[in-house]
């Protein structure tokens, strides 16, 4: 973990405890798991919003493609009756 080993860990620990107290530290604790819940909510509501969004986007743009495709079909249509016409004139 980070290249940390146990024997680095347990000093780590002794200075909390030295440096904040043994009343302080389990709340810090506490304090420090709720944030990282948090964070990891926020991360993943925003990373939903992000796919969702991409996604209503991919849709529209299919939307908009078959749109596309049926205009030019009535076009090329009406292209074909004009060329019709012009031809039994």
């Amino acid at each position: 973990m980070f290249g940390i080993g146990p024997g680095e860990l347990a000093v780590i620990a002794v200075l909390f405890l030295v440096i904040f107290g043994p009343d302080k530290v389990p709340q810090m604790a506490r304090d420090i798991g709720k944030f990282t819940n948090e964070a990891r909510r926020a991360i993943e509501d925003f990373r939903e919003d992000i796919t969702q969004m991409n996604d209503d986007d991919e849709d529209s743009h299919a939307e908009d493609d078959d749109d596309q495709d049926a205009d030019t079909d009535y076009e090329n249509e009406e292209d074909e009756e004009d060329d019709a016409k012009e031809r039994d004139l």
